[in-house]
């Protein structure tokens, strides 16, 4: 086995050890606001890949251009 089939493999075994305890926290924060389906709190609860991309790199950009910023008014 490759070591990228063994980071596969942990991965998805993981991934799947986390599933009860985010259904539970789903279940739970569905109970506190009301929704009476999953599916209503889930929208409130998850992102896409894209938003999550696109929102991150625009905080690394500003974050790395304050940076540099900062180090240039230093020299």
């Amino acid at each position: 086995m490759h070591s990228h089939d063994t980071f596969r493999a942990t991965s998805t075994m993981e991934h799947r050890r986390s599933q009860p305890r985010m259904t539970q926290r789903l279940k739970i924060m569905q109970e506190q606001v009301g929704h009476e389906h999953s599916s209503t709190t889930s929208l409130y609860t998850c992102v896409s890949s894209d938003f999550r991309t696109r929102t991150l790199r625009r905080h690394l950009d500003a974050a790395v251009a304050e940076a540099l910023r900062e180090q240039e008014a230093r020299a």
